[in-house]
């Protein structure tokens, strides 16, 4: 129960079978991942996980893997102030050697690609000296 109010999202009380934890985890993941429904729309854009698509004003947007993770990334921590680091494990995973910079590049490579004015952008905002916070409408 502690657990619980501390902020855990389930438990599995002792002795439990392999399969009981199993399908926990796997319940879990499904709500970690999001319901093949789930489709996030900001502006003109509308960002789809599950075929792995972005429009925007209608017509298909061109994004590479890697901005694909960073958008659905944003997407799925609206809101949220996010450390380029924080960024860099939830996106890049934590065995590449990459820098902090590769984030800003790759944040104002997709804000030229969702963003009505990249030079101010609405959705992608800058957090000085912490990271980035994506704004849904």
């Amino acid at each position: 129960m502690l657990g619980l109010n501390l902020g855990a999202d389930d438990y599995v009380a002792k002795p439990f079978s392999l399969e009981i934890l199993l399908a926990r985890v796997n319940a879990c993941l499904r709500r970690r991942r999001g319901s093949p429904g789930e489709v996030f729309e900001f502006g003109d854009c509308r960002l789809d996980p599950h075929p792995h698509m972005l429009w925007r004003n209608g017509a298909e947007v061109a994004l590479s893997p890697k901005e694909f993770r960073l958008l659905e990334y944003f997407a799925r921590n609206a809101g949220r102030a996010l450390t380029r680091a924080r960024i860099l494990d939830g996106v890049w995973g934590g065995d590449l050697v990459v820098t902090e910079r590769s984030v800003d590049r790759c944040v104002n490579s997709l804000r030229n690609k969702v963003e009505p004015n990249p030079q101010c952008p609405l959705f992608i905002k800058t957090i000085r000296d912490v990271g980035y916070r994506f704004e849904l409408p």
